[in-house]
């Protein structure tokens, strides 16, 4: 959780750069802004009042946000937005990347539940592998 999607800085960079140098730049691109994420001192957050709670979401007045979108457009700014959330969400204090099992077909963290299913099915198929 809170690793960067390398996919809208490469298309960002296509738009950008010739083919050659498109894999480079967008690979910095993507490392700077991770980098950049992981900054304790950049705080891009503000706290909102929501049914009596405090919660932080993303400070779409943030200049180093703002410029980013301007610079590169609004995919890799939602990329950069979503994995600041989930960092803030699952590691603040150290802002580093944490690793998650993830529901591939429904885009999002699996549950407990649905990983032990997935591991009986997989330890059933390769029982029944064995024997035939």
């Amino acid at each position: 959780m809170g690793e960067l999607n390398p996919k809208p800085f490469q298309d960002a960079c296509m738009q950008k750069f010739p083919s050659n140098e498109c894999d480079m730049k967008s690979a910095e691109l993507c490392s700077l802004w991770q980098e950049n994420m992981q900054n304790q001192d950049w705080f891009p957050f503000k706290r909102i009042h929501v049914n009596g709670k405090f919660e932080e979401v993303i400070d779409e007045n943030d200049e180093k946000l703002m410029q980013l979108k301007d610079a590169w457009g609004e995919e890799v700014h939602k990329a950069v937005c979503v994995a600041l959330l989930e960092i803030n969400e699952y590691n603040p204090s150290t802002r580093s990347v944490i690793s998650a099992i993830w529901n591939l077909k429904e885009d999002r963290k699996a549950h407990l539940k649905e990983v032990i299913a997935h591991l009986l099915k997989q330890l059933k198929l390769k029982k029944t592998k064995r024997r035939g």
